[in-house]
């Protein structure tokens, strides 16, 4: 059997991302897919900014960009009048080298609202260089991320389902089996395939919610029943007639339409079809439309194949099993409402990339694997309480029509709360417990000193020399920005130059903090350069500096490795 580094199983967004991530250090990845072609069925419509600065930092703005600029046209010319029109506006600013955060998405369908938005806000103005880069539809993501894993060498074998997984030297009986007797943290996995048998020494499931993988493993999947059954599709209408556009709340649901062409979500509450693998009819998606819109309309045909699917919200019990590892829809599900199992995927395949490229290549600092689930876990349990909060929202009672006219119409108009919902939604406010390394090496007190941006995603960060940070991750190593006047931090670096990009950035006594950021853009160690800015990381002064030397180099043997 021919062994590879590592299996992912899925090629959705989550895993070919991930196999890239492998693969740009030197790890032989194999990608299996069970379809025999990317899925053109609708899904996700965008992604959030935290994922176009996912896709930045790789080098791959630049075609979202003109996934983007395409899809631009189109929404332009089916746009109507008002929030619509001016989420086009806004977008096509953007994309015109106007730099501000895009205010696209809504809550419960409550939709953001622009002029409610302060673009002065500096968690906002931190992360406008990705803008141009957010409408992109899952489909050309794929497409995207597929051409990306070519040119890496990656191999996506599409046509072959995986059907389970063992350890090497148990014999496969078929069915499930106990998992602890398979499986172990030292010995490599065989995946069974309808191609027949593959080894690897590790294996990432990324197939999805009713993960094989999953199951098979006895992995629990806790969570919450869904609650209401949605619908999308692109469709033909004999006439839209009164269809609203963009999101509309009504006593039995909510629909969206728009806004490419032909473009229609519906979700309604209440019974759910008995067969729900049976493929939407036409007839059952009109019906479900009128119902919900309240408006009697025709569809004359359906662009591709329409979709089901429902609020229910799981998340695995663990991540892990011996050496295969859940990321993307297998490790967590909820209600697809603002893309959010996209975006979490995604960062998913960022935050595990390189801790298991570090782990398969023997350079990985002790317990390092240990932190995906630690750091990934509480973000997939947040984003299944947020989507929870919008289908609540969304119930047709009259109590409920009532709190949404408190929430869009009072609360949303408030002073920074548009600002906070638009921050959270987009996923640039997550934040790590990263800081402390208390032990690593021996330095006392390092969690308390590094506030501030330690833990965050570093954003927009802009360099004397014209580039940005992004522009020296694109190979997939931490990068240092050194702002000291003297480079005092590149010998702490000299000895890693394979695995840190040191980035000399002298500035002014106000510049801001030199940063030590991971691979998935996380930063793990910042300092100030003046005593004004102590409050946001350890300042650098003479009594300090050996301490902060030090404090830099237990975050390298933290994160980079040990020796």
């Amino acid at each position: 059997m021919r062994r590879s580094d590592v299996i992912v199983v899925g090629a959705g967004p989550t895993g070919l991302f991930l196999a890239g991530e492998l693969a740009l250090q030197g790890v032989r990845v194999l990608v299996l897919e069970r379809l025999p072609e990317p899925d053109p069925t609708i899904k996700a419509g965008s992604i959030n900014v935290a994922s176009a600065e996912i896709l930045d930092r790789r080098g791959l703005l630049p075609a979202a960009e003109d996934v983007q600029r395409r899809l631009l046209a189109s929404v332009g010319a089916f746009a109507g009048h008002g929030r619509k029109n001016a989420l086009v506006n806004q977008l096509d600013r953007g994309a015109r080298g106007t730099r501000r955060f895009p205010v696209a998405g809504h809550f419960a369908g409550m939709l953001f609202r622009d002029e409610l938005v302060d673009q002065g806000d500096p968690v906002l103005a931190a992360h406008t260089a990705a803008s141009g880069g957010v409408l992109v539809p899952q489909y050309d993501l794929e497409l995207l991320l597929g051409e990306h894993c070519a040119r890496l060498g990656v191999e996506v074998r599409r046509g072959v389902e995986v059907r389970g997984v063992r350890g090497v030297g148990v014999r496969g009986v078929g069915g499930t089996r106990p998992a602890d007797a398979d499986l172990s943290d030292d010995a490599d996995v065989v995946v069974e395939t309808s191609a027949g048998e593959l080894t690897a020494g590790w294996v990432v499931a990324a197939d999805g919610g009713r993960s094989a993988i999953r199951r098979q493993l006895g992995i629990g999947f806790t969570g919450t029943d869904p609650q209401l059954v949605g619908y999308q599709a692109v469709a033909d209408f004999d006439d839209p007639g009164e269809l609203s556009r963009g999101w509309t709340w009504t006593p039995r649901g909510i629909y969206a339409y728009g806004p490419i062409p032909g473009r229609v979500l519906v979700a309604r509450f209440g019974p759910r079809p008995q067969d729900r693998d049976a493929p939407v009819t036409l007839d059952e998606l009109q019906a479900v439309i009128r119902d919900v819109s309240g408006v009697d309309v025709t569809l004359k045909g359906l662009r591709g194949r329409a979709t089901r699917w429902s609020d229910n919200a799981r998340q695995a019990q663990s991540y892990r099993r011996g050496r295969v590892l859940l990321a993307g829809d297998a490790a967590h599900v909820h209600a697809p409402f603002s893309g959010q199992g996209l975006n979490l995927g995604l960062g998913d395949a960022a935050n595990l990339g390189w801790k298991l490229a570090a782990t398969v290549r023997g350079r990985a600092p002790a317990g390092l694997l240990d932190t995906y689930e630690s750091e990934r876990h509480p973000i997939a349990a947040w984003v299944l309480d947020w989507t929870r909060a919008q289908v609540a929202l969304m119930r047709g009672d009259e109590h409920t029509a009532r709190l949404r006219d408190v929430v869009g119409g009072e609360l949303f108009a408030a002073p920074g709360v548009m600002n906070r919902v638009v921050a959270l939604t987009s996923g640039i406010t997550q934040r790590y417990d990263v800081a402390d390394v208390v032990g690593v090496a021996g330095v006392a007190g390092v969690a308390d000193r590094a506030a501030g941006p330690v833990g965050s995603i570093a954003g927009d960060v802009a360099l004397s020399s014209g580039d940005r940070l992004a522009d020296h991750a694109h190979d997939g190593r931490f990068v240092l920005v050194d702002r000291s006047p003297d480079g005092r931090f590149a010998g702490a670096v000299r000895p890693r130059g394979h695995r840190i990009a040191y980035v000399a950035d002298p500035a002014s006594a106000a510049s801001p903090p030199s940063l030590l950021v991971r691979p998935d853009g996380v930063i793990v160690w910042a300092a100030a350069h003046d005593t004004a800015a102590s409050d946001t990381a350890t300042p650098v002064t003479a009594a300090s500096d050996d301490g902060v030397l030090k404090e830099l180099d237990a975050a390298i043997q933290r994160w980079v490795d040990s020796r």
